[in-house]
């Protein structure tokens, strides 16, 4: 019986150290396919690198965008199977494009009080639904017991052009509407002509904010807008005028805690250059919450108090290196803010 143990447990040893081996190789294969992955796309980062021309934004912009169909942000009808960010795309047969085409279309003389059918477009599907407008006693209009956004303005800052193609990218986050953050799927866009006419500086839970006014003068039009921020292409080289220095752009590890400098505009003297502390950096971030900063400049913090709204989209730049742009404001401290890695226009 002791014999038969002593093998038992030879052979039980066995397996268990066959298993351990299998475990390490396995572990070196997922080392050795990660450490090749990394190294190709360091080499089609290095010839995409080649061929584009960044030069350095932060110049405030007006920003305005017109949605796809119109964007539900409040449902006040128990009854209506629709959600915040869902979006109508048509009534009947109709194309919607805006809040008043809808007002209008419910409320012709032969569709008053009757059954429409609407189109809607959310994350996940595209989908038909029934309903009837109800007639609003105090307004004299039938209604769908919705709120509903068509277009979008603000200020931001430009962060970087690609002058080989023309192409810019602006404001290091998408734009969003409604409570959930919904990023506004856009018809059509531009970046227009702006000038600063305010600074609200920023206090602990208040955030601030650039006050400017928007002109009609389109300097680009917005292809996209993502979480990472917009992109699109100029139609002006006014923006580009004396731009002759290109920066290179920082790899993700090069990226380290400490000084570093942002650049905007503030006043309409054009943009200039303000000390920050980069104080950490979430190398594994899948989202566009990639760095902290906190601003050490003084003649930032005398100006604005902090990062204020329309700050957004301002380069930052590290050992002449352009590493990312500023992006999301902690409420609690207006000095510090959530930035984003460099993204490429996609």
């Amino acid at each position: 019986m002791y014999i038969k143990y002593v093998k038992f447990k030879d052979k039980k040893r066995r397996i268990l150290l066959i298993a351990l081996l299998f475990l390490i190789a396995i572990y070196f294969l997922i080392q050795y396919f990660d450490s090749n992955e990394a190294i190709a796309n360091k080499v089609e980062f290095d010839k995409e690198k080649e061929n584009i021309k960044i030069v350095l934004g932060g110049e405030a912009c007006g920003i305005k965008l017109l949605a796809e169909g119109v964007l539900i942000v409040e449902v006040d009808n128990p009854n209506l199977k629709l959600n915040v960010g869902d979006i109508i795309l048509q009534i009947d047969d109709n194309k919607i494009d805006s809040n008043s085409e809808l007002v209008q279309y419910i409320n012709r003389k032969e569709k008053k009080g009757k059954e429409i059918t609407l189109t809607i477009k959310n994350s996940k599907t595209i989908k038909k639904i029934k309903t009837t407008p109800k007639l609003n006693n105090d307004t004299g209009l039938y209604e769908l017991g919705i709120w509903v956004k068509d277009s979008s303005a603000g200020v931001g800052m430009i962060t970087f052009y690609e002058t080989n193609t023309n192409r810019f990218a602006a404001l290091g986050h998408g734009i969003t509407e409604t409570s959930k953050n919904v990023v506004l799927p856009i018809s059509t866009g531009a970046i227009v002509k702006s000038k600063i006419v305010k600074i609200n500086k920023g206090e602990k839970d208040a955030p601030g904010d650039i006050r400017a006014t928007i002109y009609k003068e389109v300097w680009g039009q917005i292809r996209k807008n993502t979480s990472n921020g917009i992109y699109g292409t100029l139609e002006t080289d006014y923006l580009l005028q004396g731009k002759n220095e290109y920066i290179d752009i920082a790899y993700k590890n090069e990226i380290k805690t400490g000084k570093a400098y942002i650049y905007c505009t503030l006043d309409n003297e054009g943009s200039k250059k303000y000390e920050i502390d980069i104080k950490n950096v979430f190398y594994d971030s899948t989202t566009n919450k990639n760095m902290i900063i906190k601003i050490t400049d003084d003649k930032l913090l005398e100006k604005t108090g902090g990062i204020i709204q329309g700050m957004s989209g301002s380069p930052i730049v590290q050992n002449g290196k352009l590493i990312g742009a500023v992006t999301h404001v902690f409420l609690n401290d207006p000095t510090s803010r959530i930035c984003t890695f460099y993204r490429k226009y996609d």
